[in-house]
């Protein structure tokens, strides 16, 4: 008497032992009977899919909320359907929930023994937050990718203007030079003066357009002496007045960090030139232990800062940030109308060195 007390109260503890997990744990339960309607559903698959335990119990059908399963076989489909078979391990699947959503969940079932009513069990896991991450990573490297190409792309395009345009221009400068020299009549002096001028300044449009697409200092000497080549011919050009002050030691970075950094700043200095009416243009460059950070700074008119990005205006901003993102690193923008802009660009260092051998080799 006394053992069949001890094992009913084992049993009665692994029945609320059962119980409790049941309606707490946090991946979502079902229990299916052999019509396909849905018998047991706990706390989890409510909240999953939006629908109370009265509107699942005997009134949903599992296919009213399968959108279809998918295995490492085949995408989603209702082929070969869990259902029929006695065991399914590991399964991705969409749920429909109340609200008209496709919820994505990895799911087991096994089917239960006929003595306990071969009813067939499913636990379901949110997969959201995973594919949300997975597409985050996805997109990274797709955008990796793509800078890169683009700065290659502008490298060789660059080299071709400089290498191919820039020598045909020089050639025909060189000879309208010599034709001149020939002491031609005064109207062919004339007509070949203004052909020197044409070439001359379609000559200096064709440095232009190489320097912007890919500056050579950028690869020869880095990025400071790049930086400061920008600023002369943001001054030139715009006529703002430009600082850099450099904090630190100063030294070579690898390819793809001195790259972002330049672009960044280049795509910053370019928006005060065209937008914000400044006047002055500070940057402070500091190197630090763990970290690179560079502050750019203008007098200008400013601007609301979330309402042009939410307004889709910031299209360069968003290209800044995914550059210094694609390092691990941060662009914070301040701005607010008549108080001018200030970018703060901050770039961790690599443990392993500042300039590695793959760095090397891509210059």
């Amino acid at each position: 008497m006394s053992t069949w007390r001890e094992d009913l109260g084992t049993s009665n503890e692994a029945i609320s032992l059962m119980q409790s997990i049941f309606a707490n744990v946090s991946d979502a339960i079902l229990v299916i009977d052999h019509e396909g309607r849905i018998v047991r559903a706990n706390a989890a698959l409510e909240q999953m899919t939006g629908w109370t335990e009265d509107e699942l119990i005997r009134e949903k059908h599992i296919c009213e909320l399968c959108l279809g399963m998918a295995t490492c076989m085949e995408e989603t489909s209702c082929t070969d359907c869990f259902f029929k078979r006695v065991q399914m391990p590991s399964f991705e699947m969409k749920l429909r929930t109340k609200d008209g959503r496709d919820y994505p969940v990895a799911a087991s079932s096994a089917r239960l023994p006929e003595e306990s009513g071969g009813k067939l069990v499913m636990i379901l896991r949110d997969m959201s937050a995973q594919q949300r991450a997975e597409k985050e990573r996805y997109q990274h490297k797709l955008t990796h990718f793509a800078i890169q190409a683009q700065e290659e792309e502008r490298k060789r395009i660059a080299r071709e203007l400089h290498d191919g345009i820039g020598q045909a221009l020089y050639s025909i400068l060189v000879g309208l030079n010599v034709v001149r020299q020939g002491n031609p009549g005064e109207a062919v002096m004339q007509h070949v003066t203004e052909l020197v001028n044409m070439t001359s300044r379609a000559m200096e449009e064709v440095k232009r357009m190489a320097l912007e697409l890919r500056p050579s200092a950028l690869d020869d000497l880095g990025l400071l002496p790049a930086l400061r080549s920008l600023m002369k011919r943001v001054e030139k050009t715009f006529h703002i007045q430009v600082e850099l002050h450099v904090q630190g030691e100063k030294r070579r970075y690898s390819a793809p960090m001195e790259t972002a950094l330049y672009r960044i700043v280049q795509e910053a200095m370019t928006n005060t030139a065209k937008y914000a009416q400044a006047s002055q243009l500070g940057i402070m460059f500091e190197n630090r232990e763990k970290e690179v950070v560079v502050t750019i700074v203008d007098d200008g008119i400013g601007f609301e800062v979330e309402k042009t990005l939410n307004f889709g205006k910031g299209l360069g901003v968003f290209g800044m940030k995914e550059r210094a993102q694609l390092l691990g690193g941060t662009v914070d923008i301040r701005s607010a109308p008549q108080e001018g802009t200030t970018v703060i660009v901050r770039i961790p260092l690599p443990e392993e060195g500042i300039l590695d051998d793959d760095s090397r080799l891509d210059r």
